[in-house]
């Protein structure tokens, strides 16, 4: 009967044994996955930063492009509203000459006929 306690004793405290390897495996297992899920989130939380940076660069460069672009239609648009106020003024000069040209002939051809009506002292 010792034998059958012995052995059955002995085979409890190796699976008692086993059980506590296997809890110690387990542990370590879980403590290593721990570990690389950690790592595994570390990296990820990289590569979001890094596109959060490259998105806000992307932005960036996006609004300056636009400032640009703005500021060059404001310049072509200034530009071409000198030009039509500067053909405007040329227009407006043109016309006063004409009108100034028609008066000066105007006048002349009306002393011209006012002589012509005078008598002469011949």
């Amino acid at each position: 009967m010792r034998v059958i306690v012995i052995s059955a004793v002995l085979s409890s405290l190796i699976m008692g044994t086993g059980t506590l390897a296997m809890a110690d495996e387990l542990t370590s297992l879980g403590s290593e996955l721990k570990g690389e899920v950690g790592s595994m989130a570390t990296e990820a939380k990289g590569e979001m930063k890094a596109e959060q940076e490259q998105m806000k660069e992307s932005l960036k460069s996006k609004r300056a492009q636009m400032k640009a672009d703005m500021k060059a239609k404001r310049e072509q648009m200034r530009s071409d509203m000198k030009d039509k106020r500067d053909a405007l003024k040329a227009e407006r000069k043109e016309m006063k000459q004409a009108a100034k040209a028609k008066k000066s002939k105007a006048k002349k051809q009306a002393e011209e006929a006012a002589e012509s009506l005078e008598p002469s002292s011949y």
